[in-house]
């Protein structure tokens, strides 16, 4: 029983990774989608700031916050699309909230996609 039990909690475990993995790759594609020079960007900021993109679902608030350093005001509309595109990937109904932060966002996405899927 306790062989079953902990083959189980791999399993579980194996998934999660899983989906974490396309999740973030979901969240990569979105920015791409919506920033046509998202290459660009994404690399930008990878060599010149504390952002990986191998950590965004981890840190999405590191992003958000090099992102508005990059483009000012214009960062929240640029993360509205990439948060619409998003969840529309994943199937989610995205509302938007002004008292709502990227990361927030993000997580909540997140623990949905990963209960969900």
């Amino acid at each position: 029983m306790a062989a079953e039990i902990a083959e189980m909690h791999e399993t579980t475990a194996l998934l999660s990774i899983r989906k974490r993995e396309d999740f973030r790759e979901n969240l990569i594609e979105s920015i791409e989608e919506i920033l046509s020079f998202s290459k660009v960007i994404l690399n930008f900021l990878e060599l010149n700031t504390p952002f990986k993109k191998s950590r965004i679902i981890e840190c999405p608030d590191v992003f958000s916050c090099e992102l508005e350093d990059l483009f000012g005001d214009s960062a929240r509309g640029i993360e509205d699309l990439i948060l619409d595109r998003l969840y529309k990937k994943i199937n989610i109904k995205y509302e938007k909230d002004r008292n709502k932060k990227f990361e927030e966002y993000v997580h909540d996405a997140l623990k949905l996609y990963i209960e969900y899927y």
